[in-house]
């Protein structure tokens, strides 16, 4: 069933567990997110970046998920992932998107600030969830700048400074800068649990979320789930897991070339991943 967010973020805030975000941008990849989450009797949380939406179309992609979310025997969210563009996150609201994010992180403070207030309204009045982001969640150009070092310390999230912008935008959760990375950076990416202790403190009733959890280890993502981060995003493991199962096909000789015998396995492949990071998360047998 497709569904809004709210009552299940409040049941994660409440009960210590992180709902699983996973992004998709075609039919084999949605289906695994879904089917997985049926069999962990998980709610999940299905999300498109812009460049999915630019790849698929908005309504092929929204009818996709939304057609799916309906059969599913579990909660789903539709969510816009690091909506930077006000106007594709008001598309996406209309496409019946349940979730969306408003990435204003590279502005100033008082710019950010301004920009989720318009978009919360907006989002509000449809009764759509909005994730914000305050602090600098690096990618892969700004990993490869440190050189193998940590995300340096005035790249994350201030724990006052969340305290205000959570007060001024009245967003529904915070997507914070602890350390992660965009992509999967073993070792060089880690959460400072010291630092995400002080943002919780400072937004106690505000859910945060986890972006970049590719690189980290199983055992801190558990943990994190068990704190305030009650989302957690997954994204290039599941890319690496599909490229994998592809790849082996095409290493075994094939009278017959059948799309579908090449993308079921990558389909499976992507389900496993989706299954086991549920499990960290503690969100299995959580649907209502």
């Amino acid at each position: 069933m497709l569904v809004k967010p709210h009552e299940l973020f409040q049941d994660a805030l409440a009960g210590g567990f992180a709902l699983g975000a996973f992004n998709t941008s075609n039919l084999e990849v949605t289906q695994a997110i879904i089917s997985g989450a049926a069999r962990q009797n998980s709610p999940v949380i299905v999300q498109t970046s812009a460049g999915a939406i630019e790849y698929a179309g908005l309504k092929p992609l929204s009818a996709l998920v939304t057609a799916l979310a309906h059969e599913a025997p579990v909660p789903v969210v539709l969510h816009l992932d690091h909506g930077k563009d006000a106007a594709l996150v008001e598309k996406c609201i209309a496409a019946g998107y349940t979730s969306v994010m408003i990435d204003a992180s590279t502005k100033t403070f008082t710019e950010n600030i301004s920009i989720v207030q318009e978009i919360v309204a907006i989002a509000h009045r449809h009764g759509v969830w909005v994730e914000a982001e305050l602090g600098t969640i690096l990618g892969l150009e700004g990993a490869k700048q440190l050189g193998g070092e940590a995300a340096p310390a005035d790249l994350l999230t201030n724990p006052g400074q969340a305290k205000r912008f959570a007060e001024e935008t009245q967003a529904d959760a915070l997507a914070v800068s602890v350390g992660t990375i965009h992509g999967a950076f073993t070792g060089q990416e880690y959460i400072r649990f010291e630092l995400l202790a002080k943002l919780s403190e400072a937004v106690p009733d505000l859910p945060l979320v986890l972006h970049g959890a590719s690189g980290i280890s199983d055992a801190d993502l558990t943990r994190a789930a068990g704190t305030h981060v009650c989302k957690i995003n997954v994204d290039t493991e599941l890319r690496q897991v599909f490229e994998r199962a592809v790849r082996a096909y095409f290493e075994q000789p094939h009278d017959m070339v059948d799309p579908r015998d090449i993308l079921a396995p990558a389909r499976e492949a992507v389900r496993d991943v989706v299954e086991s990071k549920i499990r960290l998360f503690g969100s299995g047998a959580r649907s209502r």
